[in-house]
């Protein structure tokens, strides 16, 4: 079962880490971090957080693989996923990724913006 109160942050840049983990923690989140795709598969197997915010280009696994691994294991298909990327939003590498996120938001960002557009998220699905 999952955590509705964690959060995984996994995103290689320490200090958009950071700041998305301040202003997660002033909304009463719990907020975990990691900087690869490898970790962040064992965090979700043991801490099994209700949301996870994946970049898409980290070292060890990418975000669409560690993604996908989600989205294909019974226990943590309906997780939320927010991906985060430098990359722009194109529907045809989401589609060749077969990426399931719940929402996709492109660098640079705002913290603020971006924690509320979580909140849509959370508040849609019902989830957290």
């Amino acid at each position: 079962m999952r955590d509705s109160s964690k959060v995984l942050v996994v995103e290689n840049d320490a200090k958009i880490r950071d700041v998305i983990g301040i202003y997660l923690k002033k909304e009463g989140f719990n907020v975990l971090q990691t900087d690869n795709g490898i970790e962040a598969l064992s965090i979700i197997k043991k801490e099994k957080p209700g949301l996870i915010i994946l970049d898409i280009m980290l070292p060890g696994l990418s975000g669409y693989e560690v993604c996908k691994r989600i989205k294909t294991n019974e226990e943590t298909k309906n997780t939320i996923i927010v991906i985060l990327s430098a990359i722009g939003q194109d529907s045809t590498s989401i589609k060749r990724y077969q990426v399931e996120a719940d929402l996709y938001e492109t660098k640079p960002f705002s913290p603020k913006s971006f924690v509320n557009n979580i909140k849509k998220i959370i508040n849609k699905k019902g989830n957290l």
